[in-house]
């Protein structure tokens, strides 16, 4: 796993999908932080819908932490893997130095105690030193990546941000009498009045687009809107928003922040867009839906092809 994933997350799931003779990818996620309310079957789906798309035929299930921690994960894994039709190789549970599996039962292979975890007996260090193979290397953000993001994300300092809340405030009560449908007809013209504009929207604009975000229909439709060629624009004005809106205006163009960042393979944005979103609106499903993305490593190609939908 070392070599696969760096340091496994513990309480965690590695998900090892192979194709022909070796492994083809490896998904990696842990149990607690910002995924930690979705529920086993919504964390087994990705995965395995990835390797389905991928043409894998079978993956390897290992998961670190304590059996009634991990155990619904791995189960609901499984069976996702057979009603799709994807074999399971084996399924581990790693537990204080120790592992077991869930698909054999020969206490000759697999003793009820456990079976130790042999670092220093194995031979794939000493193969893989031969080999010029290291383990990975956890992710680290330079500070000049942490400074950039800052910038695009940090809320704005002084009275400016209280007075585009406070006009947000003021919109947001003129809107509410407004039907359904006008109000998304309006939301989705001032929306892509924005995107096709020069420039950042003034103090008025900020707090109406802010304010029409909050309408789901009228932010999905921004959300379409963001491809290849839109991402930096987007990018830019929904950034903007982030950093002039108060908290309760903020998780929709934080999420749509994402979307244009990860667009241009920029994850590390991505990722902190996503923090940003869930830090002023936990649960944010939008949010949960990018973050799973980022986590799983989902191919920008994927969406691409899916936006027509």
């Amino acid at each position: 796993m070392p070599y696969l994933v760096g340091e496994p997350p513990d309480p965690g799931i590695v998900v090892l999908a192979a194709k022909g003779v070796g492994v083809y990818a490896a998904f990696c996620g842990a149990l607690d932080g910002a995924h930690g309310h979705l529920s086993p079957m919504e964390r087994a789906r990705p995965p395995v819908d990835l390797a389905v798309a991928e043409g894998c035929g079978g993956l390897l299930i290992v998961a670190y932490g304590a059996a009634e921690r991990v155990t619904p994960y791995v189960d609901a894994l499984m069976l996702t893997a057979r009603e799709r039709g994807v074999n399971i190789i084996d399924a581990l549970r790693v537990t204080g130095g120790r592992y077991w599996s869930y698909t054999c039962a020969s206490p000759t292979c697999c003793p009820p105690e456990g079976t130790v975890v042999d670092v220093d007996g194995s031979p794939v260090p000493a193969g893989a030193v031969l080999r010029g193979i290291a383990p990975v290397r956890p992710p680290r953000v330079p500070p000049a990546e942490l400074r950039r993001v800052r910038a695009l994300l940090a809320p704005v300092g002084g009275p400016e941000r209280a007075a585009v809340g406070a006009a947000a405030e003021a919109f947001a009560l003129r809107v509410r009498a407004l039907s359904e449908d006008t109000r998304v007809a309006r939301g989705t013209a001032a929306v892509r009045a924005a995107a096709d504009a020069e420039g950042l929207p003034g103090r008025e604009d900020t707090a109406r687009l802010g304010v029409h975000l909050g309408h789901l229909r009228v932010r999905d439709r921004a959300w379409s809107a963001i491809t290849a060629d839109t991402a930096p624009r987007h990018r830019d004005l929904w950034g903007h928003l982030v950093r002039h809106l108060p908290d309760r205006w903020r998780a929709a163009p934080a999420a749509l922040t994402a979307v244009a960042a990860w667009q241009q393979g920029d994850d590390v944005l991505a990722m902190a867009a996503v923090e940003t979103a869930l830090a002023a609106d936990p649960g944010y499903s939008m949010a949960v839906l990018m973050g799973r993305a980022l986590a799983w490593g989902l191919p920008v190609e994927r969406w691409r092809d899916s936006t027509g939908e």
